[in-house]
């Protein structure tokens, strides 16, 4: 896959919007009010977040993201990364599904085209080894090419499929990769051999790495967190998702401090 790239010299902590538009966590929270969602995605923009990371199963992120991208200046827009997934779909009832065949995969992903406007990077939503192989998919990998988006990606949670979708020449590869769970570490010096960056999502495991811990000791476990991530994929980018402005704000702080 080589369209032409949009290419930005990103901060590499980036927002994942998961928990702004359904229940999610270790301990499973509703979304906030769309005001407060707009206020945090508004406060990310402020302080020098420029990765946002969201997808059609997150529920109400696309268009809660949507919705402010469409406040942005041009020139505002321009220096942010959207990255957006298809495969895995909402339920009216607030339940997932997963479907690769090539009619809900354009579907997918004219949706997210009408919320988001343009898309700098779509991922592969659920890539299993079965859905990676599929006809369909690479129907519609093909047809995704002669639209205006210039990265790719998948979105794996294991090493077979990881290292399928490097053979496939995927740009990107996003995984779950934290101090707790290293499983997939050695998908790093893979991807980096290859050309392909890794997107690590749960640093801190849905927040069970911080889950009751003291003020201190939950600043200093975010802290090495951050620090084993920098270590274990430094060309990569690391995904933060809260719903709290002051969490993000020691998330961004810590991270820093990792570097």
């Amino acid at each position: 896959m080589e369209p032409e790239m949009r290419m930005l010299d990103l901060f590499p902590l980036g927002f994942g919007l998961v928990a702004l538009g359904r229940s999610w966590g270790h301990v499973p929270k509703p979304p906030p009010p769309e005001a407060e969602a707009r206020r945090l995605l508004e406060a990310a923009f402020e302080l020098g977040i420029q990765v946002y990371d969201t997808a059609p199963a997150y529920g109400l992120s696309e268009a809660r993201l949507g919705a402010f991208l469409k406040s942005l200046t041009k020139e505002q827009r321009e220096t942010i990364f959207i990255a957006t997934k298809f495969g895995e779909h909402w339920n009216d009832d607030g339940t997932t599904r997963v479907d690769h065949s090539y009619e809900a995969l354009m579907r997918s992903l004219d949706r997210s085209v009408e919320l988001l406007g343009d898309i700098d990077l779509l991922q592969v939503h659920k890539a299993s080894m079965e859905a990676l192989r599929g006809e369909e998919l690479r129907w519609a990998l093909q047809a995704v090419q002669a639209m205006d988006i210039p990265q790719f990606g998948a979105s794996v949670s294991n090493m077979e499929a990881g290292k399928l979708a490097l053979e496939m020449g995927f740009h990107w590869i996003q995984m779950p990769l934290n101090a707790q769970n290293r499983a997939l570490e050695p998908l790093v010096e893979i991807a980096e051999a290859a050309g392909t960056r890794i997107i690590a999502n749960r640093p801190l495991a849905m927040g069970a790495a911080v889950a009751d811990l003291p003020a201190d000791a939950r600043e200093q476990r975010v802290l090495d967190a951050f620090r084993y991530l920098r270590q274990a994929n430094p060309s990569g980018l690391v995904l933060t998702g809260t719903i709290s402005e002051e969490h993000l704000v020691q998330n961004i702080a810590a991270f820093r401090a990792a570097e």
